[in-house]
């Protein structure tokens, strides 16, 4: 009967190890899909700064700036 304890506690040892590994990888793997689409988003960002890099850009006044002009 001592044996049967020692394997069911062996089991549920293993289970529980097995278990959080699985939560690791899945954890580990969405982090990964957030990086990619930060990676993609990024990359968009950049292909838009390289596409636009010659042409002059609009002035986009801040709210500092908007005071300092309006003195």
């Amino acid at each position: 009967m001592a044996e049967m304890n020692e394997l069911h506690f062996e089991t549920i040892d293993r289970n529980k190890d097995i278990n959080m590994q699985r939560n690791k990888i899945k954890y580990l793997e969405d982090r990964i899909a957030t990086l990619e689409r930060t990676l993609e988003s990024h990359a968009k960002i950049l292909a838009r700064f390289q596409m636009t890099e010659d042409k002059e850009q609009p002035l986009i006044l801040t709210k500092e700036m908007e005071i300092n002009n309006a003195e």
